[in-house]
């Protein structure tokens, strides 16, 4: 049955003006309906427009991280190696001395905050330390 539909359809085709009708209508068909390919390129487009300016605005330091706190801030940091670090925090009314390293967050020290020597400069770094061993904390 499926034969003589085949057939039936091939004998169809054959007729010239049979054959030109269907090819118009196939192409007209394909031209009518809307595309979606220009609306997804410009979402992708404009995803990854906005995705390169918040990186960009991140490693420019002007747009905070997640989780960024107003009570937690970083004072100082001196490079001990290439993955070990001592730095000084600022939460609340106290400066916690940590050291950073492979194995995690250490707390070295406590101060009162601002007791410490203007900690812009390196040389204060040391005189920081020496002051918490001297101390005991």
């Amino acid at each position: 049955m499926h034969t003589a539909s085949l057939a039936a359809l091939g004998a169809l085709c054959a007729v010239p003006g049979v054959a030109a009708a269907t090819q118009a209508q196939a192409g007209a068909s394909a031209v009518e309906g809307p595309s979606f390919l220009p609306m997804v390129l410009a979402l992708v487009v404009v995803l990854g427009v906005l995705g390169a300016a918040i990186w960009a605005l991140r490693r420019a330091g002007l747009v905070a991280r997640g989780g960024a706190s107003s009570q937690l801030r970083l004072i100082t940091q001196l490079a001990l190696g290439p993955r070990e670090r001592v730095v000084i925090v600022e939460a609340g009314e106290r400066w916690w001395l940590l050291g950073i390293g492979a194995n995690g967050v250490t707390r070295l020290g406590t101060l009162p905050k601002g007791e410490a020597v203007a900690p812009q400069m390196p040389a204060s770094f040391g005189a920081l330390l020496d002051k918490l061993r001297a101390g005991g904390h």
